[in-house]
């Protein structure tokens, strides 16, 4: 593969990247033990679908 073809490649990896890491932040923000653990799992749900919401258009 020429450098050309792979640079489109690694700035959307890194894009990936950076809302995964985002994604793990909000979630580190939330204390289960404060939720129970159906809250829990809407709030995580709640995050990924706004962090990744681009993604599955």
């Amino acid at each position: 593969m020429e450098i050309q073809q792979l640079e489109p490649q690694l700035e959307n990896m890194q894009e990936e990247y950076e809302k995964a890491q985002k994604f793990k932040e909000y979630v580190q923000g939330i204390f289960i033990e404060n939720n129970s653990q159906e809250e829990f799992k809407r709030r995580v749900d709640a995050i990924f679908n706004e962090t990744f919401k681009d993604e599955r258009l």
